[in-house]
C-alpha cells in the first residue's frame, strides 16, 4: 500500500490485542509521519472499525547491517 507516496507492508497479529505493523519497504534516513493516514489506512481495509480508539504506538527500526538510529 502506498501513503504519501511511500510503499508500506501492512501484518496484524494478536498478542492478546489486535496488532499492526507497517513496514516501509524501502530504506530512508529522514520521514515526516502523519499518524492519521495510517490509522485511515486501516480503516479502508477494514481492520480496524473507524468506531475504535488509538490506545498505543510503538516505532522502531530494524538495522541489517552496519549501525543505525532512531530519533523521534
Amino acid at each position: 500500500m502506498s501513503l504519501d507516496g511511500v510503499m508500506w507492508d501492512i501484518y496484524q497479529g494478536d498478542i492478546g490485542w489486535k496488532v499492526y505493523s507497517f513496514v516501509r519497504r524501502a530504506d530512508t534516513i529522514k520521514a515526516s509521519l502523519d499518524l492519521d493516514d495510517f490509522t485511515h489506512a486501516l480503516v479502508r481495509r477494514k481492520l480496524l472499525g473507524n468506531d475504535k480508539y488509538l490506545s498505543g504506538i510503538e516505532s522502531g527500526s530494524e538495522v541489517f547491517r552496519g549501525s543505525g538510529r532512531l530519533d523521534t
